[in-house]
Protein backbone atom coordinates (compact mmCIF):
# COMPACT_ATOMS: atom_id res chain seq x y z
CA UNK A 1 0.00 0.00 0.00
CA UNK A 2 2.84 2.40 0.84
CA UNK A 3 4.45 1.68 -2.53
CA UNK A 4 1.18 2.38 -4.35
CA UNK A 5 0.74 5.65 -2.46
CA UNK A 6 4.30 6.66 -3.31
CA UNK A 7 3.67 5.93 -6.99
CA UNK A 8 0.45 7.95 -6.90
CA UNK A 9 2.21 10.94 -5.35
CA UNK A 10 4.98 10.74 -7.94
CA UNK A 11 2.37 10.50 -10.71
CA UNK A 12 0.59 13.62 -9.40
CA UNK A 13 3.76 15.68 -9.27
CA UNK A 14 4.88 14.52 -12.70
CA UNK A 15 1.63 15.84 -14.15
CA UNK A 16 1.88 18.98 -12.01
CA UNK A 17 5.36 19.66 -13.36
CA UNK A 18 4.26 19.05 -16.94
CA UNK A 19 1.25 21.36 -16.56
CA UNK A 20 3.44 24.08 -15.06
CA UNK A 21 5.99 23.81 -17.87
CA UNK A 22 3.17 24.02 -20.41
CA UNK A 23 1.80 27.18 -18.78
CA UNK A 24 5.27 28.76 -18.63
CA UNK A 25 5.73 28.41 -22.39
CA UNK A 26 3.77 31.65 -22.73
CA UNK A 27 5.18 33.58 -19.80
CA UNK A 28 3.48 36.86 -20.66
CA UNK A 29 0.03 35.29 -20.66
CA UNK A 30 0.88 33.26 -17.56
CA UNK A 31 2.02 36.30 -15.55
CA UNK A 32 -0.96 38.36 -16.67
CA UNK A 33 -3.35 35.65 -15.47
CA UNK A 34 -1.59 35.45 -12.12
CA UNK A 35 -1.60 39.22 -11.62
CA UNK A 36 -5.23 39.57 -12.69
CA UNK A 37 -6.37 36.86 -10.28
CA UNK A 38 -4.38 38.44 -7.43
CA UNK A 39 -5.98 41.83 -8.10
CA UNK A 40 -9.44 40.25 -8.42
CA UNK A 41 -9.11 38.66 -4.98
CA UNK A 42 -7.74 41.89 -3.54
CA UNK A 43 -10.75 43.83 -4.82
CA UNK A 44 -13.14 41.36 -3.18
CA UNK A 45 -11.32 41.83 0.11
CA UNK A 46 -11.38 45.60 -0.37
CA UNK A 47 -15.18 45.66 -0.11
CA UNK A 48 -14.96 43.96 3.28
CA UNK A 49 -12.38 46.53 4.37
CA UNK A 50 -14.83 49.31 3.46
CA UNK A 51 -17.53 47.59 5.52
CA UNK A 52 -15.28 47.19 8.55
CA UNK A 53 -14.36 50.87 8.50
CA UNK A 54 -17.96 51.40 9.64
CA UNK A 55 -18.24 48.55 12.15
CA UNK A 56 -15.79 46.83 14.49
CA UNK A 57 -17.08 43.27 14.26
CA UNK A 58 -19.73 41.31 12.39
CA UNK A 59 -21.32 38.76 14.72
CA UNK A 60 -17.94 38.07 16.30
CA UNK A 61 -15.92 38.30 13.08
CA UNK A 62 -13.34 41.08 12.75
CA UNK A 63 -11.65 42.22 9.56
CA UNK A 64 -8.59 40.15 10.55
CA UNK A 65 -10.81 37.07 10.66
CA UNK A 66 -12.17 37.87 7.20
CA UNK A 67 -8.63 38.32 5.87
CA UNK A 68 -7.73 34.91 7.25
CA UNK A 69 -10.93 33.49 5.75
CA UNK A 70 -9.92 34.77 2.31
CA UNK A 71 -6.39 33.43 2.73
CA UNK A 72 -7.69 29.96 3.57
CA UNK A 73 -10.45 29.86 0.93
CA UNK A 74 -8.24 31.15 -1.90
CA UNK A 75 -5.49 28.75 -0.85
CA UNK A 76 -7.88 25.79 -0.87
CA UNK A 77 -9.18 26.78 -4.29
CA UNK A 78 -5.59 27.10 -5.56
CA UNK A 79 -4.81 23.56 -4.38
CA UNK A 80 -7.84 22.25 -6.25
CA UNK A 81 -7.21 24.22 -9.43
CA UNK A 82 -3.46 23.62 -9.59
CA UNK A 83 -3.34 19.97 -8.58
CA UNK A 84 -6.79 18.66 -9.55
CA UNK A 85 -7.98 21.01 -12.28
CA UNK A 86 -9.71 18.19 -14.12
CA UNK A 87 -12.40 18.26 -11.44
CA UNK A 88 -13.92 21.33 -13.11
CA UNK A 89 -14.57 19.61 -16.46
CA UNK A 90 -15.37 16.09 -15.28
CA UNK A 91 -19.10 16.37 -15.99
CA UNK A 92 -18.53 17.26 -19.64
CA UNK A 93 -16.00 14.45 -20.02
CA UNK A 94 -18.56 11.97 -18.69
CA UNK A 95 -21.49 13.23 -20.75
CA UNK A 96 -19.49 13.39 -23.99
CA UNK A 97 -17.80 10.02 -23.57
CA UNK A 98 -14.35 11.54 -23.12
CA UNK A 99 -13.13 9.12 -20.46
CA UNK A 100 -12.01 6.59 -23.08
CA UNK A 101 -8.47 7.94 -23.13
CA UNK A 102 -8.07 7.41 -19.38
CA UNK A 103 -9.74 4.01 -19.36
CA UNK A 104 -7.19 2.75 -21.87
CA UNK A 105 -4.23 3.56 -19.59
CA UNK A 106 -2.91 1.57 -16.60
CA UNK A 107 -3.46 4.39 -14.12
CA UNK A 108 -6.31 5.10 -11.67
CA UNK A 109 -9.01 6.66 -13.86
CA UNK A 110 -10.31 9.25 -11.41
CA UNK A 111 -6.89 10.41 -10.26
CA UNK A 112 -5.68 10.62 -13.87
CA UNK A 113 -8.67 12.73 -14.92
CA UNK A 114 -8.30 15.08 -11.94
CA UNK A 115 -4.60 15.81 -12.40
CA UNK A 116 -4.73 16.03 -16.20
CA UNK A 117 -5.53 19.75 -16.06
CA UNK A 118 -4.22 22.71 -14.11
CA UNK A 119 -5.47 26.32 -14.06
CA UNK A 120 -2.50 28.67 -14.44
CA UNK A 121 -4.48 31.61 -13.03
CA UNK A 122 -4.74 29.78 -9.70
CA UNK A 123 -1.10 30.67 -9.02
CA UNK A 124 -2.49 34.15 -8.39
CA UNK A 125 -4.84 32.69 -5.79
CA UNK A 126 -1.96 30.89 -4.11
CA UNK A 127 0.25 34.00 -4.02
CA UNK A 128 -2.69 36.01 -2.67
CA UNK A 129 -3.37 33.36 -0.04
CA UNK A 130 0.19 33.30 1.25
CA UNK A 131 0.52 37.08 1.18
CA UNK A 132 -2.69 37.71 3.14
CA UNK A 133 -1.82 34.97 5.62
CA UNK A 134 1.61 36.52 6.20
CA UNK A 135 0.03 39.95 6.77
CA UNK A 136 -2.62 38.59 9.11
CA UNK A 137 -0.83 35.99 11.19
CA UNK A 138 2.89 36.91 11.12
CA UNK A 139 3.47 33.16 10.89
CA UNK A 140 6.21 31.05 12.39
CA UNK A 141 7.49 28.07 10.38
CA UNK A 142 5.19 25.78 12.37
CA UNK A 143 2.14 27.96 11.79
CA UNK A 144 2.95 28.23 8.09
CA UNK A 145 3.16 24.44 7.85
CA UNK A 146 -0.21 24.15 9.61
CA UNK A 147 -1.68 26.66 7.17
CA UNK A 148 -0.39 24.73 4.15
CA UNK A 149 -1.82 21.49 5.52
CA UNK A 150 -5.19 23.13 6.15
CA UNK A 151 -5.48 24.67 2.69
CA UNK A 152 -4.54 21.35 1.13
CA UNK A 153 -7.22 19.63 3.22
CA UNK A 154 -9.67 22.33 2.13
CA UNK A 155 -8.62 21.74 -1.46
CA UNK A 156 -9.34 18.03 -1.04
CA UNK A 157 -12.81 18.89 0.26
CA UNK A 158 -13.46 21.18 -2.72
CA UNK A 159 -12.16 18.59 -5.19
CA UNK A 160 -14.21 15.79 -3.63
CA UNK A 161 -17.35 17.93 -3.69
CA UNK A 162 -16.68 18.76 -7.35
CA UNK A 163 -16.30 15.05 -8.16
CA UNK A 164 -19.62 14.30 -6.44
CA UNK A 165 -21.36 17.15 -8.27
CA UNK A 166 -19.90 16.22 -11.65
CA UNK A 167 -20.59 12.51 -11.18
CA UNK A 168 -24.30 13.32 -11.43
CA UNK A 169 -23.72 13.16 -15.19
CA UNK A 170 -23.48 9.39 -14.94
CA UNK A 171 -27.16 9.34 -13.94
CA UNK A 172 -28.56 12.62 -15.31
CA UNK A 173 -26.66 12.90 -18.57
CA UNK A 174 -25.65 16.44 -19.50
CA UNK A 175 -25.63 18.16 -16.08
CA UNK A 176 -22.57 20.36 -16.43
CA UNK A 177 -24.48 23.53 -15.54
CA UNK A 178 -25.86 22.01 -12.35
CA UNK A 179 -22.40 20.84 -11.31
CA UNK A 180 -20.91 24.27 -12.02
CA UNK A 181 -23.61 25.95 -9.92
CA UNK A 182 -22.98 23.60 -6.99
CA UNK A 183 -19.21 24.18 -7.17
CA UNK A 184 -19.74 27.95 -7.42
CA UNK A 185 -22.05 27.83 -4.41
CA UNK A 186 -19.38 26.08 -2.36
CA UNK A 187 -16.75 28.68 -3.27
CA UNK A 188 -19.12 31.62 -2.71
CA UNK A 189 -20.24 30.50 0.75
CA UNK A 190 -16.60 29.83 1.69
CA UNK A 191 -15.88 33.55 1.25
CA UNK A 192 -18.54 34.80 3.67
CA UNK A 193 -18.05 34.93 7.46
CA UNK A 194 -19.76 32.08 9.25
CA UNK A 195 -21.25 34.50 11.78
CA UNK A 196 -23.71 36.04 9.30
CA UNK A 197 -25.60 32.76 8.80
CA UNK A 198 -28.37 31.26 10.89
CA UNK A 199 -27.93 27.97 12.73
CA UNK A 200 -29.93 26.10 10.08
CA UNK A 201 -27.81 27.55 7.27
CA UNK A 202 -24.62 26.67 9.13
CA UNK A 203 -25.81 23.08 9.37
CA UNK A 204 -26.19 23.01 5.58
CA UNK A 205 -22.75 24.59 5.17
CA UNK A 206 -21.14 21.83 7.23
CA UNK A 207 -23.00 19.01 5.47
CA UNK A 208 -24.68 19.46 2.07
CA UNK A 209 -22.41 22.27 0.85
CA UNK A 210 -19.31 21.81 3.04
CA UNK A 211 -18.04 25.39 3.02
CA UNK A 212 -17.47 25.02 6.76
CA UNK A 213 -14.67 22.54 6.13
CA UNK A 214 -13.14 24.66 3.36
CA UNK A 215 -12.70 27.86 5.35
CA UNK A 216 -14.67 28.23 8.61
CA UNK A 217 -13.14 25.33 10.52
CA UNK A 218 -9.57 26.01 9.28
CA UNK A 219 -9.91 29.64 10.44
CA UNK A 220 -11.08 28.41 13.82
CA UNK A 221 -8.11 26.04 14.04
CA UNK A 222 -5.66 28.84 13.19
CA UNK A 223 -7.17 31.30 15.68
CA UNK A 224 -8.20 28.96 18.50
CA UNK A 225 -6.38 25.64 18.10
CA UNK A 226 -7.96 22.47 19.45
CA UNK A 227 -6.96 18.91 18.60
CA UNK A 228 -10.63 17.93 18.22
CA UNK A 229 -11.08 20.39 15.36
CA UNK A 230 -7.91 19.16 13.64
CA UNK A 231 -9.05 15.53 13.82
CA UNK A 232 -12.52 16.50 12.60
CA UNK A 233 -11.02 18.39 9.65
CA UNK A 234 -8.78 15.50 8.61
CA UNK A 235 -11.48 12.85 9.02
CA UNK A 236 -14.03 14.85 7.04
CA UNK A 237 -11.62 15.55 4.18
CA UNK A 238 -10.61 11.89 4.03
CA UNK A 239 -14.18 10.65 4.33
CA UNK A 240 -15.49 12.95 1.61
CA UNK A 241 -12.63 11.92 -0.70
CA UNK A 242 -13.50 8.25 -0.20
CA UNK A 243 -17.19 8.96 -0.78
CA UNK A 244 -16.40 10.86 -3.99
CA UNK A 245 -14.24 7.99 -5.21
CA UNK A 246 -16.98 5.46 -4.43
CA UNK A 247 -19.67 7.47 -6.22
CA UNK A 248 -17.47 8.06 -9.26
CA UNK A 249 -16.62 4.38 -9.72
CA UNK A 250 -20.24 3.37 -9.16
CA UNK A 251 -21.20 5.80 -11.89
CA UNK A 252 -18.38 4.57 -14.11
CA UNK A 253 -20.22 1.27 -14.40
CA UNK A 254 -22.95 3.18 -16.24
CA UNK A 255 -20.50 5.03 -18.49
CA UNK A 256 -21.09 4.82 -22.23
CA UNK A 257 -17.95 5.05 -24.33
CA UNK A 258 -17.74 7.80 -26.88
CA UNK A 259 -15.09 5.94 -28.89
CA UNK A 260 -12.86 9.01 -28.66
CA UNK A 261 -9.48 7.34 -28.45
CA UNK A 262 -7.43 10.45 -29.23
CA UNK A 263 -9.68 13.07 -27.66
CA UNK A 264 -7.13 14.03 -25.01
CA UNK A 265 -4.68 15.14 -27.68
CA UNK A 266 -7.22 17.16 -29.63
CA UNK A 267 -9.25 18.93 -26.95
Amino acid sequence: MFTEAKRAVRFVFQYFSANLQSAMEYRGAFLSQVVFMFINNLMLLFFWWVLFTQIETLNGWSFEHVMLLYAVASGAYACQALLFGGSFTLSRAIAEGRLDFYLALPKPVLLHVLISRSAASAWGDLVFSLAIFALTAAPSPGLLLAFLILIFAGGVVMTSFAVLANSLSFWLGQSEQLADELIEALLTFSLYPEGIFSAATRFVLYTVIPAGFVSYLPVRILTDFTLVHVVLMILFALGLALLARLVFYLGLKRYESGNLVVINATE
